[in-house]
């Protein structure tokens, strides 16, 4: 498959994905469904070799095929020029507890998140990073909906200074100049001080999102994930899967136009202790499987300092057996990002005290997601 036809069927997948968040919001009984078509507003896409281009009439068709509570599964239609054929691919996807946003898996290096404006509008953001930077952002609505007038995008272009914390207290800074956006893409490159005091130099892309969120990839695979405060901050996690080096998670502070580092005051939920896996859905080939309760598995997390945290998979009947320690990184209160030196990407929502909702993307080309309720151990 060209990567061309691969990006345009990637398109469609997003929007499925967004339609689906917003009937998990409430309960059984007031959630809308998403299930069903959707129709392209608009595909905007940005590649360094491409350029920004609009994919619009690219778009295949668009499906919500089946939901269980949060998760989602649907498939997207797409021609495939090397073949002269129809090609059907199926996705996962799972709704945030509140139901205003997602989480999607993609082939490859990419993952997906996408934003309700309604529960018959969407916004779904792809970040790629195989071979060449790609992102694709894909607004949607369902059939027969007219659009709501679009949000003032702020604009991004400018040179941030940035600062990066880290759990062991090692502390580095930086720039990311975004010399170019249209509409919510923008692009840039990023220049950082090593540990060693080397300068690290990468292009990064990325979006600002319907609500300010913001999503970033480099060209080594690292994740931004953000929020804009006021006009010229931004606070955001910053998250690099199989990073050989250990720095798996990093604070990034961005400010530009001499704005000093804002203080939002915030306090992290204390998740230290162990917990069990108390549901598991599986999410594959257009189907959701509940497997219920999970023996023989369970979560640690320790060391906590403020946002950082030590997250350690167990497996087995002994303490003994376990995977290498992950590391998780809060950006809200009540949102967390895990990654370890298998390139997994984990997304966590903190429910409660005792209730956590991990989704689990273990990036091994099997086009799967995991969603676990995690409860607190009692004595």
């Amino acid at each position: 498959m060209s990567r061309r036809v691969l990006y345009q069927w990637r398109i469609p997948g997003i929007l499925v994905i967004l339609l689906l968040w917003s009937m998990v919001a409430v309960s059984a009984e007031s959630v809308p469904d998403l299930t069903g078509s959707w129709q392209g507003v608009s595909v905007d896409t940005y590649s360094p070799s491409e350029g920004f281009t609009d994919k619009t009439n690219n778009m295949g068709s668009f499906h919500i095929i089946t939901k269980d509570d949060l998760a989602f599964a649907g498939n997207v239609t797409y021609f495939d020029s090397d073949t002269a054929a129809n090609v059907t691919h199926f996705f996962p996807g799972v709704l945030s507890p509140d139901g205003k946003t997602f989480f999607k898996d993609e082939t490859g290096s990419g993952i997906s998140f996408g934003e309700l404006v309604s529960d018959q509008e969407l916004y779904n953001y792809m970040l790629f990073a195989d071979q060449d930077l790609m992102v694709i952002v894909s607004h949607l609505v369902k059939d027969g909906t007219t659009p709501a007038p679009e949000k003032t995008v702020p604009s991004l272009i400018g040179v941030w200074n940035f600062t990066h914390n880290r759990s062991t207290g090692v502390n580095t800074t930086g720039l990311l100049t975004i010399e170019e956006q249209q509409g919510r893409i923008w692009s840039g490159r990023e220049q950082i001080h090593d540990d060693d005091g080397t300068m690290i130099e990468l292009p990064m892309v990325g979006t600002i999102g319907n609500t300010g969120r913001l999503y970033g990839i480099s060209q080594d695979g690292a994740f931004m994930f953000g929020s804009m405060i006021g006009d010229e901050a931004i606070e955001n996690a910053f998250v690099i899967p199989g990073d050989t080096d250990g720095t798996l998670v990093v604070e990034r502070w961005m400010t530009r136009n001499e704005t000093p580092i804002p203080k939002p005051g915030r306090t992290y939920p204390d998740i230290t202790g162990e917990w069990t896996i108390d549901d598991r859905k599986v999410i594959q080939n257009g189907t959701i499987t509940d497997e219920g309760p999970v023996s023989g598995e369970w979560m640690s997390y320790s060391n906590q300092t403020e946002r950082f945290v030590t997250a350690t998979r167990h497996t087995g009947d002994t303490d003994n057996s376990q995977d290498k320690p992950s590391s998780l990184i809060f950006r809200t209160p009540d949102e967390a990002y895990l990654t370890n030196a298998d390139a997994a990407l984990v997304l966590y929502h903190i429910i409660d005290n005792s209730t956590m909702e991990a989704v689990v993307n273990r990036k091994d080309g099997k086009s799967i997601l995991y969603l676990d309720v995690l409860k607190r151990k009692t004595e």
